[in-house]
């Protein structure tokens, strides 16, 4: 049989004229689409598909067959002749069973040139790529894909202009198990005020900042907010945009960041955030209300007389509740900077506090906790039980748990006063505490180095079911998710543990000084800043099964770090994290770093 020179094979057999049975697809069909290109007549009624959601597919593009055929029965020779040695050959085929004809194709294949086998893979190929979504009817092919993660449905959309139709059905989406993509707050401006600019400076590193034509280009597609997709299908839409701002978060550039300047040389003691207002506490006397997405200070809060060591925003967004050294409790209203209520009673420094709706527990160095009501500024009732100050407080609404520097933590009632469990084992002061209320868990660090995990609905005392150690200092900051518990320390090091089974699973290392603050936030991502002047981000999950890549990548670094440059402490949203920074020894100016990891729609 004489051979077909490959550059002219593509002009005697065209593949988009071999016919395909079955929905077949073709190599044209084949080809990954972009959002570009597709035309949607959403306003068709003839043949359409409704999802509910305001968008119209149409039945044909869904279900009917491809215009294009691969042609099986085209010849690969010249002409129609018969050639008698070929015929004799098939003839010989035929008659051979069927393991034998497997063993003659299995030999004349090595035999073959290269140039017959690629013709050969032409005419096999496509019996083995059948496009079974185009043939089903759409309630099929959307069963199908209900059974399908957002990951998936992604790769669906790559795979032919028809996939990518289904795969735009917003009713799909809105099934998927996992809603976290909804959750981001709206895309963001971010691109004013202190965000004209960015954090970049000298003696402040951003590695892997954009640049500044990129940037501006960012900041323009952050202002469209919209892109086509959210008109054709929401949810894919907030799905794609919380991907973006996963990968914001991982490994693209930083794609904006911002310095808040204020509190002049002092120590900014206390931040939090809610929804757009940045509130920051400092020994100055006062607080700093910004808005986080105009990048300027709203109001500035006057009225204390000694440092601010403690603040709250209310989970309505209406009050925002300060403690100082002057021994009082101020309400704030956050929509006009007023002050509404002065709250007195403690005889010392009030050092933390709590709140569950309008309910506020304070904690103070005079030994006691109070409860108050901070829409009407009333003091409902006074906890005495601890022989120390109290230092660290954690409140459900019902439940208030707080931690002493009498080595206590003491579990309270908090309608009634009354203290329900004292839970004892630590030998030193204890400085944090975490409170899950479903599970009545209580985990609490102590500068004696350990951690400790306790169920108070146990019998007195067997209340503690873990001790966690392994650290060497005193413990700054914990988050717990699941049976998963994240630990920062003073030595250094963070630490994961498993609380069921009381073992530490991983160790990340990286700062050079003591660990400030921690922030865990998405799945996995763990943000710890450190008096070394750093701000990292981990992935623990990562990290749980290689040691070495469980550090993402650096954020943020001082020239000043371990000179006296220092980043206090951390607050996120889902897309954006602030960092207060400062120093001992004034070497650093006392400001605020933003970093922006949002995402318009696409």
């Amino acid at each position: 049989m004489p051979t077909v020179p490959l550059a002219h094979s593509r002009h005697m057999w065209p593949r988009n004229e071999i016919p395909m049975e079955d929905g077949s697809m073709t190599p044209e069909d084949q080809e990954p689409v972009t959002d570009n290109d597709m035309e949607f007549d959403v306003n068709s009624e003839e043949n359409s598909y409704s999802n509910g959601s305001g968008s119209s597919y149409s039945a044909d593009k869904l279900s009917s067959p491809l215009q294009h055929k691969l042609d099986l029965s085209a010849s690969p020779t010249r002409n129609n002749d018969i050639n008698p040695r070929v015929e004799h050959l098939i003839a010989l085929f035929k008659d051979l069973s069927a393991g034998e004809q497997m063993d003659a194709f299995s030999r004349l294949i090595p035999e073959s040139t290269m140039a017959n086998i690629r013709q050969l893979r032409a005419i096999i190929e496509p019996h083995f790529q059948r496009d079974f979504l185009s043939c089903l009817p759409v309630e099929l092919g959307m069963k199908i894909l209900h059974n399908l993660n957002g990951y998936d449905l992604m790769k669906v959309a790559q795979v032919s202009k028809n996939w990518k139709l289904m795969s735009e059905i917003d009713k799909i989406w809105k099934s998927l198990g996992d809603e976290a993509f909804k959750n981001h707050p709206p895309p963001s401006d971010r691109v004013r005020g202190a965000w004209e600019a960015t954090a970049v400076a000298a003696g402040v590193v951003i590695p892997e900042h954009v640049q500044p034509c990129e940037l501006n280009i960012h900041r323009f597609m952050k202002l469209q907010k919209f892109g086509d997709i959210y008109d054709r299908a929401p949810d894919k839409s907030r799905y794609l945009r919380a991907d973006k701002i996963e990968r914001n978060w991982n490994s693209n550039n930083i794609m904006g960041s911002a310095v808040l300047r204020g509190h002049e040389d002092h120590v900014i003691t206390c931040m939090q955030i809610h929804d757009d207002l940045l509130v920051t506490g400092s020994d100055d006397n006062t607080l700093k209300v910004w808005c986080i997405d105009k990048g300027e200070v709203k109001y500035t809060l006057s009225g204390h007389t000694g440092g601010v060591w403690t603040s709250q925003i209310s989970q309505c967004g209406r009050f925002i509740v300060s403690g100082s050294t002057d021994r009082t409790v101020k309400v704030w209203s956050t929509a006009d900077g007023s002050l509404l209520h002065t709250l007195q009673g403690h005889t010392s420094t009030v050092r933390c506090m709590a709140m569950a709706g309008s309910i506020l527990v304070t904690g103070s160095r005079d030994t006691t906790l109070r409860v108050w009501d901070v829409e009407t500024g009333r003091h409902l009732t006074t906890l005495h039980g601890h022989h120390a100050a109290v230092r660290c407080v954690q409140f459900d609404g019902n439940t208030v748990v707080s931690g002493g520097y009498d080595f206590t933590v003491k579990i309270w009632n908090a309608h009634t006063g009354r203290c329900i469990r004292t839970l004892t084992g630590h030998n030193n002061r204890v400085y944090s505490l975490l409170f899950e209320s479903e599970r009545s868990i209580v985990c609490s660090g102590s500068l004696d180095t350990s951690i400790r995990v306790w169920d108070f609905t146990r019998p007195e005392g067997d209340e503690c079911i873990a001790l966690l150690q392994g650290h060497t200092s005193l413990t700054s900051g914990m988050q717990l998710r699941g049976n998963i518990l994240v630990s920062c320390n003073a030595d250094s090091h963070v630490r994961v543990w498993d609380i069921h089974e009381g073992t530490c699973v991983h160790m990340l290392s990286g700062h050079r000084s003591a660990i400030t603050s921690l922030q865990w936030f998405g799945r996995n991502m763990v943000a710890t800043s450190s008096d070394d002047g750093t701000v990292k981000l981990w992935d623990i999950e990562r990290g749980l099964y290689i040691r070495s890549r469980a550090l993402i990548r650096d954020l943020v670094t001082l020239d000043s770090g371990g000179n006296g440059g220092c980043i206090w402490r951390l607050c996120s949203t889902s897309t954006m994290l602030a960092c207060a920074v400062g120093s001992r020894n004034n070497t650093e100016e006392t400001k605020v770093i933003l970093l922006d990891f949002d995402s318009p729609y696409p």
